[in-house]
């Protein structure tokens, strides 16, 4: 297996090259006064082909087909029960971000229900490769060497 802590931080490495990338080139939410980027631009310009493209390339089944739920103020996650990203913008918001989101605020890697420990690395390990995916698809110069 691969080691999950590791994959976490290349995740999160390029996770934030992409957001600043994001920022400096104009994906900027605009209901905002700081500089915060705007993800669902970014999905929108990735459109509906980059969605078939991570569906057909078979990168991110658990993410698409089983996408990280919310932790709640309850303490409680959600949805209870989770459905199949079905957009471009469910997969970018909903999957990578919301992965990101969960591994930078101590949310992955800490137990839970049988089978947690490995789901949260698959999750991981697939958000970054549509990250990756989706960088590519935009600017054919992915900030990261293998390509």
């Amino acid at each position: 297996m691969r080691n999950p802590y590791k994959e976490a931080e290349d995740f999160a490495r390029t996770f934030r090259q992409t957001e600043h990338a994001l920022k400096r080139s104009g994906y900027l939410r605009k209901d905002k006064d700081i500089a915060e980027a705007d993800w669902d631009e970014f999905a929108k310009k990735l459109g509906t082909e980059f969605f078939q493209h991570v569906i057909a390339s078979g990168i991110a089944i658990t993410l698409v087909g089983d996408p990280p739920r919310r932790l709640l103020v309850n303490m409680k996650w959600s949805p209870e029960k989770t459905q199949p990203l079905t957009n471009v913008a469910q997969l970018i918001v909903n999957g990578v971000c919301r992965v990101r989101n969960s591994y930078l605020h101590g949310e992955k890697f800490v137990g839970g229900p049988e089978g947690q420990f490995e789901r949260d690395t698959t999750l991981v390990i697939e958000a970054h490769a549509v990250l990756r995916e989706a960088v590519r698809a935009l600017t054919n110069d992915p900030m990261d060497p293998k390509s």
